[in-house]
């Protein structure tokens, strides 16, 4: 018996067992991923809180977060509500007694099920977190798993990720879909359930040109050239794979395209003519009617191009303007990419931080080596035609943007991360075989932990700098809302505030972020700047505490008409 008491006390227990068999089958790389995987969660989600409050900033987080909410209630559009005036929201449309949003459907979709969970920050913050594990999963199968876990930190800890994924904007979903295209992609092409993987490459590329066309586009031709070049080729001198290379190619452009529809059936709901079928709107809308652009509903020069009517200039956006833009959103993403840079000084303002402070930025330091290094194999070239493609598409887009980072390349970070990534791990291993053959200290390890220390410089002293003046853009805070309920009789019971006077949109714009279209949420805000819609506002919400907005204050008894 005390032979038996012996062998089971100096036998592992059944955890330590189950943990070897966890963690012995996981590489070093593999754990740097994890870790970075729940690092992108937890960073964004302090992004979203810390700087940008939770609250919708730029006109088109408004539009997303509106469109979301009726989503969220299963229907496309909401009657208009009257007055018309009173419940105004930048980027919405009034159309033959309908209300709606002017972007494609794709992100209010996916921030939808935020809106369902009381929480849409949190879609970003998931996507963000997804992305960092697929660009691990990507850069072991293309390279190794060194590179996969160093890009995976590059992409984690990115200050221009970051800022968007705290965001309500669409561009980290563009991300995670680019990533899970090129990823599909690479699996067809390894031929590893190709039909499955074809199929779910179609479904990254439709969602992305539901969600962001423009993009799709600067993000689908160098594959769709490369896929092209790859059927031609078999179809010549390799006979025998031509239908194995065919027929997961089909199923994504077919998937690619049924998903895609969904914008123009979308645009037909909201704008098509009375009783037109859907056959002959998607004629026009193939054309490019400016009837069904729903972009130029609110603005008639807002589309792609060159030459009159196309931006704000009387002689209308030219290559000249494109590549001052360019420009400028480059400088940013120099900096901004990795945030490889000296940090912004204290008291800047936004307009100063956007990227545009004196010091250069050194992102791109590793993208030469990268290539250089990975010449020989062509998913390195592939990788590196996706910004350059990204690159020239928005040349041809009137404007450009820089507030929340070089936004229209943000699809571009997790290609860029790659390439770097694979330039630093192959540097460290050369300079270990060349330490190794003269028995010398591995010098491989020292650069690795000098990325590993830039990372945490990015993510502990560039991006508080950098994000730092974005609190409060735009005048929305969370002060507002405070004010609000300092200012409320009862608490308990919904209020209705009616804005007086003349005054700028983002004056209230925190109320107006709280306000639901159905107008049934804890907080609606009407706007009645002549002092002559206020009657039929306050007989819409009897149930309501009704304060008032006047010169910036709150109140219950609003001063007299002047």
């Amino acid at each position: 018996m005390s032979t038996r008491i012996h062998r089971h006390e100096g036998a592992p227990s059944f955890s330590n067992r189950l943990l070897r068999r966890i963690i012995r089958p996981m590489k070093r790389s593999a754990v740097i991923a994890l870790l970075c995987v729940y690092l992108a969660f937890a960073a964004s989600a302090v992004v979203s809180r810390a700087v940008f409050e939770r609250l919708p900033h730029l006109e088109d987080e408004f539009a997303y977060l509106y469109q979301a909410r009726i989503f969220a209630r299963g229907q496309i559009m909401i009657e208009t509500p009257q007055p018309v005036r009173a419940y105004w929201q930048p980027f919405l449309i009034n159309h033959n007694g309908h209300r709606f949003g002017k972007y494609t459907p794709g992100w209010p979709a996916l921030l939808a099920m935020g809106i369902g969970l009381n929480q849409p920050w949190v879609i970003n913050a998931w996507l963000m977190m997804l992305t960092v594990a697929l660009i691990y999963r990507l850069g072991s199968a293309i390279y190794n798993r060194p590179t996969g876990a160093i890009a995976a930190l590059l992409v984690a800890t990115s200050p221009a990720a970051l800022l968007l994924a705290g965001t309500l904007m669409s561009h980290i979903s563009g991300l995670f879909f680019t990533t899970l295209f090129l990823y599909a992609l690479w699996r067809v092409e390894r031929r590893h359930h190709t039909t499955r993987w074809g199929a779910i490459g179609g479904l990254a590329l439709g969602v992305l040109v539901i969600t962001r066309p423009l993009t799709a586009v600067g993000i689908a031709a160098p594959y769709v050239i490369y896929s092209l070049g790859r059927v031609f080729w078999a179809g010549f001198r390799a006979p025998d794979t031509f239908g194995a290379v065919l027929g997961p190619l089909v199923v994504l452009g077919v998937v690619a395209s049924a998903i895609s529809l969904a914008w123009p059936a979308y645009n037909h709901r909201a704008t098509g003519l009375p009783g037109e079928p859907f056959g002959g709107y998607l004629v026009r809308f193939a054309r490019g009617d400016k009837n069904t652009n729903l972009y130029r509903y609110i603005w008639d020069y807002d589309r792609v191009g060159f030459g009159p009517g196309h931006g704000r200039r009387a002689e209308g956006h030219t290559l000249d303007a494109g590549w001052e833009h360019t420009k400028t959103d480059l400088k940013c993403a120099a900096r901004d990419l990795f945030g490889w840079a000296l940090p912004a000084e204290d008291g800047l303002t936004v307009e100063e931080s956007e990227c545009l402070v004196s010091s250069p930025g050194y992102s791109w330091l590793m993208l030469p080596v990268g290539l250089l290094l990975g010449a020989r194999r062509r998913w390195t070239w592939l990788l590196a035609a996706l910004p350059l493609s990204i690159i020239t598409v928005y040349l041809a887009y009137w404007i450009g943007g820089t507030v929340y980072s070089a936004r229209y390349y943000a699809e571009a970070i997790g290609a860029a991360a790659l390439i770097s990534a694979a330039g630093i791990a192959t540097l460290a291993r050369w300079f270990n075989q060349w330490a190794s053959r003269r028995q010398l200290p591995r010098p491989g390890a020292a650069l690795t932990l000098a990325v590993a220390a830039l990372a945490l410089y990015a993510l502990a002293v560039y991006s508080p700098a950098r994000m730092r003046p974005l609190r409060g853009y735009g005048r929305v805070a969370q002060n507002q809302l405070i004010a609000l309920e300092a200012a409320r009789h009862e608490p308990e019971r919904p209020v209705l505030v009616i804005a007086y006077g003349e005054h700028h949109w983002r004056d209230i714009a925190t109320l107006m972020a709280m306000t639901s279209p159905f107008r049934d949420s804890d907080i609606v805000l009407a706007r009645d700047p002549n002092r002559t819609d206020a009657a039929q506002i306050r007989a819409q919400a009897p149930e309501r505490e009704i304060l008032y907005f006047v010169g910036g204050e709150l109140s219950h008894a609003p001063a007299a008409a002047p």
